[in-house]
This record gives C-alpha cells, structure tokens and sequence, in this order.
C-alpha cells in the first residue's frame, strides 16, 4: 500500500512531450486535461472553449499500478517518466472512457490488425483519464518558442510548413522558393520522431541546411524541430500542424494537396479541405502537386502543364529514398548531387577499398594529394554523369 499512498501515475516519453507542448502554448486553445463534459464537447462538436480543436485533450495512461491510484481518486498526482518525476497534476476530476472509441476518433479507425499505430495507442491507453492543470519539466520546447518569436519579432508575414525531408528534394526546393519570394520568413517545422528513425533527423537537418545555407538567403528561412507524438499520427495530423504553426507565430500555413487528412474534395466547383469546416484562426493555403514534365523540360504543375501524366515524373521521397537504399544516385532533376552523397554516405559507409585512388582518377586535380570522404567521391562521380558533350 506504501505505493498507493504516493499516488505516482508512471507515464512514457511521448505522453511526457506531448504534454510540454501543452504547456508551452503550442495546441491553444488546449491549456489543461479536460473533464469528462469538455471531453465530450470537444470529441462531438470539435470544440473548446468555444475555439475549434480536432478532439479532446486528455491523460488516460493504461497499467495496472496506475489503475490502482486512479480508482482511488486523488487530488493530487505525481507524473513519473523513466523512473524520474517530471510534473503534477492537480486532479480536477477521474472518469472511465472507452479506448476504443478514443483511438477512432485520433485514427479514424480502431483496425489495430492493420494500423500499428492503433495498435500502440491502445497499449498505452487505460480505462481511466485524468482531468486537471498541471505541470511538467520542460524538454526545451518552451525555449524554442520564444526563440521564433523573438527571431520572427516584426515581420508580417510569416509563413509555417511542416516536412519529413526524407530526402529534401527539387519540389521541396521550389515551394520553399516560392514562399519566400511573397513572405518575410519561412519557418520549416522538420519532423522529429522519438523513436528510432530509419533517417536520423541529424542526417535530414543537415541536409536540409545544407541546401539553405547554399541556395537560400539564409535569414528568410528557419528550421524548428517538430517533435512526433502519437498524437500526429491520426487524419488530424494537418490540423494539429496548423495549430503548432499558428502558435509559434505564423499567420499562414502552406501544405500538399496530397497530405494525409486533409479531405480535399469538390464542392459547388470549388476546392474545399478539412480547414474550410474549421477556422483555426491562421490562413491555410493548399499547394499543387508537381511533377517534371520531360515536354516542358523543368518542374511544373499538374494545374498548368498542358502534357499528360505520361510525360510527367512524380515526387514522392519514399520512393526517391528506395532508389538511394540500392545504392543508385537519384538523377539530379529529383535531387541535388551534394544531398544524394550526403544519404549515400551514411547508408554505405566504408564503401570503396581503394577510395583515394578512385577519386584521383575520376576527378580533375592539382597534383595534391588531399583527404577526400565518401560524399567527395560521390559529388565527382555525378559530375561526370551530368558531362554531355560525349552522349
């Protein structure tokens, strides 16, 4: 019972973050875990505090130590991550949901046969949520929001987009273009997963950066990591994206009219999105797919391009990233020379015995003989690749 009495609720990582992100300000109007009546409120009729929101902020952790304390209604609980206390809760209020209905309403769907994520979520979901202020340790997301808006501190328009970058690629480079051309910034929220990705998100800043700081002015664009919670994951996704961004001080928000969630559908012969039934209170535009259109010889519009799909090549990273994971260079009409080395490099360390001397005799030199890596290996093969006079 000396457990019991220390009325600890053991929550994980995720819950953790995604609570600073709360606290942080960065889902207003959510500012604390809702009672059973605003749940409802906010599940039904996409509502809280009269402001929209896609679905109920709550802290249902499942586990039977945290069970046992929750049945016996505290006023008070400690949070504990990883065997370290990371916050309180003042307990306004305990009731019993259906995690059934709770991972419908994230995901849209309770099919944990098929959907991983479902899975998950119901895993760590228990049968009884906790309403109430609290507060939690800081991961660093508060310092990061004050850092944008004293960095964003005057301007007037400030434009937010969320990207995985896995790879950063020429269409990526062409929205971004086209943002800063009409806007005084560009805030690029790059998607950071807790879990182990299979593309570090050391490996995508830094080519992202790379691409900026070459290519870019560098004071019109700025990169924030996103931390990924489950709460992402669902057809709310878009939605949540436009919250952060509206709260870290955009006042517009870009995205594909290809994202997952977002409805785009036809109504009276005009485009409609899920954002047209929900007024977030920042200004969402939907950006066309492009495509590179061998007639037209650069990169375009499916809206403006008068040739057919037959003529067109797609952009899709998961498909770009496959090509890199042979081990073949993406041409560089899909991606730059130096972020195909950069991928290459990680993915096949240690490649080529004899590295120096292939690189000696592939590429120009003064006679010097100099430390080339992997990426300088790779960069002087594409160049070669892109001589046409021999073709």
């Amino acid at each position: 019972m000396e457990f019991l009495n220390k009325n600890k609720i053991f929550i994980d990582q995720e819950a953790h973050i995604t609570l600073a992100m709360v606290q942080a300000g960065l889902l207003k109007p959510i500012d604390k875990l809702m009672n059973k009546k605003e749940a409802k409120i906010a599940d039904e009729k996409k509502l809280y505090k009269n402001k929209p929101v896609p679905f109920s902020f709550i802290l249902a952790p499942a586990g039977r130590r945290n069970e046992e304390v929750l049945k016996n209604n505290p006023k008070k609980i400690e949070l504990f991550c990883e065997g370290v206390k990371v916050g309180e809760i003042e307990v306004e209020e305990i009731y019993e949901i259906d995690p059934i209905k709770r991972v419908k309403t994230i995901y849209g769907t309770a099919d944990a046969k098929n959907y991983p994520q479902v899975a998950k979520t119901l895993k760590r979901l228990g049968k009884y949520a906790i309403a109430g202020n609290f507060w939690v340790e800081d991961t660093g997301i508060k310092k990061r929001v004050d850092f944008v808006k004293e960095k964003i501190k005057g301007l007037k328009s400030v434009v937010g987009m969320t990207m995985h970058a896995k790879p950063i690629h020429r269409v990526h480079e062409k929205i971004m273009r086209q943002v800063i051309e009409k806007n005084d910034m560009l805030i690029i929220f790059l998607i950071k997963n807790i879990q182990k990705e299979e593309i570090p998100y050391q490996l995508r800043y830094e080519a992202l950066k790379e691409i900026i700081n070459n290519y870019f002015p560098k004071n019109k664009i700025l990169i924030v990591p996103l931390l990924n919670t489950y709460i992402f994951s669902g057809v709310n996704e878009a939605i949540l994206d436009a919250m952060i961004a509206k709260n870290f001080g955009c006042n517009k928000f870009i995205i594909g009219q290809t994202h997952k969630g977002l409805g785009i559908h036809y109504e009276a012969n005009h485009l409609k999105s899920i954002f047209d039934s929900m007024d977030l209170g920042i200004e969402v535009e939907t950006i066309n797919e492009y495509v590179y259109c061998e007639k037209c010889k650069t990169i375009v519009s499916v809206n403006s391009c008068p040739h057919g799909s037959h003529h067109h090549i797609s952009y899709h990273s998961d498909s770009i990233f496959e090509l890199i994971k042979t081990g073949l260079i993406p041409p560089t009409i899909l991606m730059r020379k130096e972020i195909s080395a950069k991928y290459l490099a990680y993915l096949f360390p240690n490649r080529f015995k004899n590295l120096q001397k292939l690189y000696y005799d592939i590429s120009p030199n003064k006679g010097l003989i100099e430390e080339s890596s992997d990426e300088d290996f790779y960069i002087a093969l594409m160049k070669l690749y892109q001589t046409s006079s021999l073709t």
